[in-house]
């Protein structure tokens, strides 16, 4: 892995996956039985989807972003258009132009922690993606969700004619696919990346032991970065690991914290190039976000946050390890 940048004139990174209305609970004593109610105090409407959250993200600290998504066209397809406009990320929408759906998730929190319930983006056949290989960006992050379908086809042709052309890959994977048998089967379909993030949970589901067997190196990722909350971090490499603690901060709660990990993991990354400074940039992000709900609204603070911790953002000289 290697990487060059200057960070007065970035390369263009692609993020692809969900992009949909995240309607933000605040805390919920219980969830309701059927033909019941409860009650909470507060809620916000925001952009949502983790790939939707990682653009968003790597647009406001100045990283020119597509993002290639399914977004319906209805009137909250049109709001996130406008959304994604107004942020300086260019939507490639993958989607049927007929499609009216749009994809919509209702987050609730409970003793710090979040649950969602999802209604699916639209389907497509990802024709799209065909645009990224006409001009390949430096970098390209897959936020993968199974209910996304025909995506892993479309990603095991194009992953190997973007390394052709010199584009690091990395990818989050929201949990197992359809095969419960085998839950590795669709990252294996798409092939080898640069950069794997899981946490714990998503580890679990997958049924990868951490630390990582060594075949899963080289076969599956480079490198294996394992998000833990309020516990830090660890990068799995084959022949060693980073373990770095988290940045202690007061959690509001935590939708959308492991996607501004990858934002701020990414672009340390990017400018910088050493393993160690980007999990410390990407704990830097990610526990920020959690002082914040929803998993936009922290995002105004990264250009402040990243003059905060120069050396994690802002190297005049690139580096690697």
């Amino acid at each position: 892995m290697s990487t060059s940048l200057r960070a007065s004139n970035p390369p263009r990174i692609a993020v692809i996956g969900d992009f949909n209305i995240d309607v933000i609970l605040g805390e919920v004593k219980a969830l309701p039985r059927v033909g019941y109610d409860t009650v909470s105090d507060e809620y916000s409407i925001e952009p949502g989807g983790s790939a939707a959250i990682v653009a968003l993200g790597l647009a406001s600290v100045g990283w020119p972003t597509d993002l290639y998504a399914n977004v319906g066209d209805d009137l909250f397809g049109h709001w996130l258009r406008d959304t994604s406009k107004a942020a300086g990320v260019r939507l490639m929408n993958c989607a049927d132009d007929r499609s009216e759906s749009t994809g919509l998730s209702v987050a609730f929190s409970k003793h710090g922690d979040r649950g969602f319930i999802s209604v699916p983006n639209p389907e497509s056949d990802w024709e799209a993606l065909d645009l990224i290989l006409e001009d390949p960006p430096a970098h390209v992050h897959v936020c993968y969700h199974p209910y996304l379908p025909g995506l892993t086809s479309k990603l095991a042709d194009i992953f190997p004619e973007l390394r052709r052309a010199g584009t690091t890959l990395s990818m989050d994977p929201a949990g197992p696919g359809t095969d419960s048998s085998y839950p590795l089967a669709h990252l294996e379909e798409v092939g080898n990346v640069d950069f794997l993030f899981l946490n714990d949970q998503e580890a679990g589901d997958l049924q990868i032991s951490l630390p990582p067997s060594k075949n899963l190196f080289g076969r599956l990722a480079d490198v294996v970065v394992v998000k833990q909350g309020n516990q830090g971090a660890i990068a799995y490499l084959p022949d060693d690991e980073l373990d770095l603690p988290e940045r202690s901060v007061d959690v509001l709660e935590t939708t959308g914290a492991g996607d501004n990990f990858a934002v701020g993991f990414l672009t340390s990354w990017l400018r910088i190039g050493n393993l160690e400074t980007a999990l410390r940039a990407g704990n830097v992000f990610g526990s920020e976000s959690t002082r914040y709900p929803g998993g936009v609204q922290v995002q105004a603070h990264y250009p402040t946050l990243m003059q905060q911790y120069p050396e994690l953002f802002l190297a005049s000289k690139t580096s690697h390890s």
